[in-house]
């Protein structure tokens, strides 16, 4: 009798949670720049968006774990990370401490221990400075790869998420990781494309009013002050819409922000499925950018350092090179920030407690927070927020190049801001660069000029005369030997 009614007070205390705000930290919020394209504090200050990858943060480790992870990211730079409420790891899988995100598995029951523990993660990160952007459920909760449907949906969507809105409001909020709401039988479209000749007809799912029920519940339960996007997966089907939350939902009041997720991939993952390319990732950006609706906008799953080409042993992994120049190339292309992942901190991998999924070489998440690209990807901000000017004026500016700017991971791109205090271009290669010196715009034409060291994080000037250079002029980076890319700065 004790027992049940335990179990009836437990039950009653994590309903009861819906209707309370168990976080409320003053200034946590995020919202969009005067002109909609950066994003900006609580104060209205320039917000670069340098983020970390641990879906499984709240999941697999404890408090203790949490604050050697923040501690570890805060020294970097990090000041986002991405981690899940109801992960991928399954409904009825416990958490480190051994609760269930939900009683009997249903998602207008949160388990109060459950979301207790998030809470606290939540609270250790900012405390370094550190927000979290939550992807409240993973995307296997809306429906499967086959496209059948999961736990969540249009009947206690919304309910689940005014519970999220209320509970954590002002954390950025990701709708539904790694799925589109356009979606049909995967297995089967790869299927039948094996087997060659005349694919039958298959179904075709919207999903979207789940997603709608979704938003409005975190408007509901936060206000519209809610940032919203959607994760979709790099891939898409035909004559859908391509894999761009804007592109799937643009027309979305409640889509505050952009992303894409141009993944982990140089080759067709899933033929005749479309795909991006992860050696082109400024590519999603670049449309982004060009949307109708000017949003703050991110590739919010590029390729994660140490994991394999397609997260199949048969190939090499991704290293720190790659992932710098990729996220270089989307920040200077548009992005309003850069989203950094490595294999082993992103499942959380603890060995001897869970299983590493085989997508990259087994490391623990401890010595993986070492992996030297993460240490790397503060230099991106550093080299734009150490610019004079106006940070939210900044442009990409692929028209002050001169001649063939190359593809893929050799793909040179520029930046400048348009009040003419200063242009950039980020050369993956170190090869010589030809720039339009009378497409620049600078206000002066006394240049300062330097290369910056996306590894060292370092300036070397260098003599250059902007009055006499002509109408283009050819830089060389520095190459010593120790990388290939270089960032070219020039100041008025």
């Amino acid at each position: 009798m004790l027992s049940s009614l335990r179990l009836h007070f437990v039950q009653l205390a994590s309903i009861f949670a819906f209707a309370v705000s168990a976080i409320n930290i003053p200034g946590y919020g995020l919202k969009l720049s005067p002109r909609g394209r950066f994003f900006a504090d609580s104060k209205g200050e320039p917000f670069f968006w340098q983020a970390d990858t641990s879906w499984g943060l709240f999941h697999r480790l404890t408090l203790s774990d949490a604050e050697t992870y923040f501690d570890d990211r805060a020294a970097k730079g990090f000041n986002i990370v991405l981690a899940v409420g109801f992960t991928q790891f399954g409904i009825d899988n416990p958490n480190r401490q051994g609760d269930l995100p939900f009683i009997e598995e249903d998602p207008t029951k949160p388990n109060e221990a459950y979301w207790a523990h998030i809470d606290s993660v939540v609270e250790v990160a900012w405390k370094r400075g550190i927000r979290v952007a939550m992807v409240p459920a993973w995307g296997q909760y809306i429906h499967s790869s086959d496209n059948l449907p999961g736990p969540i949906n249009s009947t206690n969507a919304r309910t689940f998420a005014t519970f999220i809105g209320k509970r954590y409001p002002g954390l950025p909020k990701i709708l539904v990781a790694d799925t589109n709401p356009w979606w049909t039988n995967k297995t089967a479209v790869k299927a039948n494309y094996a087997f060659g000749g005349v694919a039958p007809k298959l179904k075709f799912t919207d999903w979207s009013p789940v997603y709608d029920e979704l938003a409005e519940g975190l408007i509901s339960g936060e206000g519209k002050e809610a940032m919203i996007t959607i994760h979709c997966t790099n891939q898409w089907f035909e004559p859908g819409p391509i894999a761009l939350a804007s592109a799937m939902l643009g027309d979305r009041q409640w889509l505050t922000f952009d992303s894409s997720q141009s993944g982990h991939t140089d080759f067709p993952p899933n033929p005749p499925i479309p795909w991006w390319n992860a050696r082109r990732g400024y590519e999603p950006v670049e449309l982004m950018y060009q949307s109708p609706k000017r949003r703050p906008l991110v590739d919010n799953e590029a390729h994660y350092e140490s994991r394999y080409d397609n997260g199949n042993s048969t190939y090499s992994y991704w290293n720190a090179s790659d992932v710098r120049i990729g996220s270089f190339q989307a920040v200077f292309s548009g992005a309003s920030g850069a989203t950094y992942g490595n294999d082993n901190v992103m499942q959380a991998y603890v060995p001897g407690l869970y299983e590493q999924d085989g997508s990259g070489p087994a490391e623990s998440w401890v010595d993986a927070l070492q992996a030297p690209g993460a240490a790397q990807m503060q230099n991106i901000k550093k080299v734009i927020c150490d610019r004079k000017g106006d940070y939210f004026s900044r442009v990409p500016a692929q028209e002050i190049l001169v001649g063939d700017t190359g593809v893929n991971d050799q793909h040179v791109v520029a930046t400048r801001d348009t009040g003419g205090e200063y242009a950039l271009v980020y050369t993956p290669t170190g090869k010589p660069v030809t720039v339009r010196m009378n497409a620049l715009r600078l206000k002066s034409k006394n240049v300062k000029a330097s290369w910056f060291d996306p590894i060292a994080g370092t300036y070397t000037a260098f003599d250059f005369d902007g009055a006499s250079a002509g109408a283009s002029h050819t830089f060389t980076s520095p190459n010593n030997g120790s990388h290939s890319d270089w960032v070219l700065v020039l100041e008025s």
